[in-house]
C-alpha cells in the first residue's frame, strides 16, 4: 500500500475518533433539571429544562424513566428517539400512573401528615452508552 493511502486512512480514522470523543463529551455535559410538577388526568407531568452548552446537536435513542417512592414504583416512562439542539429548551415528561399504588401512598401521607418524597430516575440512551441520573421530586418545592 502506498504511503499516501496510509496517511489518508490515518487522517480519516483520527478525525472519526475526534468526532466520537466530542459526541461522548457532549452527552455528558448536557444537563436535565426538573422545574415543574403537575398531576392532571391520571398523569404526573414533570416539566424538564434541558441545557446543551455546546454548539452541537446530539441524536438520542430516547429516554426511559421511572418515578418511585422508597419502596414502590409508581410509574414508568419511555420516549421516542429525538434530537437535542443547542441552548436551553423545555419539554414535559408524562408518566401514566397506577392509581392504586399512588392512592395508597397519598392516603398514607395524609394519615401521617407528611409529603411523600418522590424520586425520578432518567436513563438517557445516547448513541454510545446509557447515562443514568436520579432526581428528587418534592412537589412542595417545584
Amino acid at each position: 500500500m502506498k504511503t499516501s493511502y496510509k496517511i489518508g486512512i490515518g487522517l480519516i480514522l483520527g478525525y472519526a475518533g475526534y468526532k466520537i470523543y466530542n459526541l461522548l463529551q457532549l452527552s455528558k455535559r448536557i444537563t436535565y433539571v426538573p422545574v415543574g410538577f403537575n398531576y392532571a388526568n391520571g398523569n404526573i407531568e414533570i416539566k424538564m429544562q434541558l441545557n446543551n452548552p455546546v454548539n452541537q446537536t446530539l441524536k438520542m435513542k430516547g429516554i426511559d424513566g421511572k418515578i418511585y417512592t422508597a419502596d414502590k414504583i409508581l410509574s414508568t416512562f419511555t420516549s421516542d428517539p429525538f434530537e437535542i439542539k443547542k441552548g436551553i429548551s423545555y419539554f414535559t415528561l408524562k408518566f401514566k400512573i397506577d392509581i392504586a399504588k399512588v392512592s395508597a401512598e397519598f392516603i398514607q401521607a395524609l394519615i401521617f401528615k407528611t409529603i411523600p418524597l418522590l424520586k425520578m430516575d432518567l436513563i438517557k440512551k445516547t448513541i454510545f452508552a446509557p447515562i443514568k441520573e436520579t432526581f428528587e421530586l418534592n412537589p412542595a418545592k417545584l
